[in-house]
């Protein structure tokens, strides 16, 4: 906690979350909630070995998380994690999740929309570790996996080529072959593409279905 004082976290995730609200009021952006609640937690760096040290959730609209244990690689990232968590507040204000339905193509979207959200708003340099982790050959193999199985359904199913093998046998899902967190980079790629290729912005692409940004984004042809 004294960590945290230090780096005057208050300050910094005030000043992100205020940039992300000005983001929703300049494009007319909406998030299904009366308030917000943000609440930052200390973790166990040993749990969050693969990510860094930090992590959030931000699924439910009117709800932001981060969890974290202060490190010299994710104090500069929390601006960015906000953000990427704020983008699913925005995007599950208007698409529901379906536990049970969500396709990994759905999933991989969600992800590529949020962690590009949080790049137009701080940068390619703070992206979290999920989405750079993963060397070109890396990348290009774990797209081939994921291409045939984008209409794969439930969510112990898809977290198997969210997540990766790694948190796969920990969790007692069934391993894919993909290293942690493929799915986000595969996303965060798909979305990146179907933003360039199509001459699209973050806020509009906030609104379009996984269907659309998959369908023309060119990397799963």
């Amino acid at each position: 906690m004294q960590k945290l004082k230090e780096i005057d976290a208050l300050t910094t995730t005030q000043d992100a979350l205020q940039k992300c609200v000005d983001f929703t009021t300049q494009h007319d952006l909406k998030i299904k909630a009366e308030e917000l609640a943000f609440g930052l937690f200390i973790a166990d760096p040993h749990k969050l070995e693969l990510v860094k040290g930090y992590c959030g959730f931000g699924g439910i609209p009117g709800f932001i998380q981060v969890t974290m244990h202060p490190n010299s690689y994710n104090i500069p990232r929390i601006p960015a994690v906000i953000a990427h968590e704020f983008h699913h507040n925005i995007r599950f204000s208007y698409f529901d999740w379906d536990h049970g339905n969500i396709t990994v193509g759905e999933y991989l979207i969600i992800e590529g929309l949020a962690e590009s959200f949080a790049r137009k708003s701080y940068g390619e340099d703070l992206l979290g570790p999920w989405v750079t982790s993963l060397d070109e050959e890396d990348l290009e193999y774990s797209t081939q996996i994921v291409k045939d199985a984008l209409n794969i359904k439930g969510f112990a199913e898809v977290s198997s080529y969210m997540f990766g093998d790694t948190y796969a046998k920990e969790q007692g899902y069934s391993p894919v072959g993909l290293s942690p967190f493929a799915g986000y980079a595969i996303g965060y790629k798909a979305v990146q593409s179907f933003m360039n290729r199509n001459h699209v912005g973050i806020a509009e692409a906030t609104l379009l279905h996984a269907d659309d940004i998959i369908g023309h984004c060119g990397l799963f042809d």
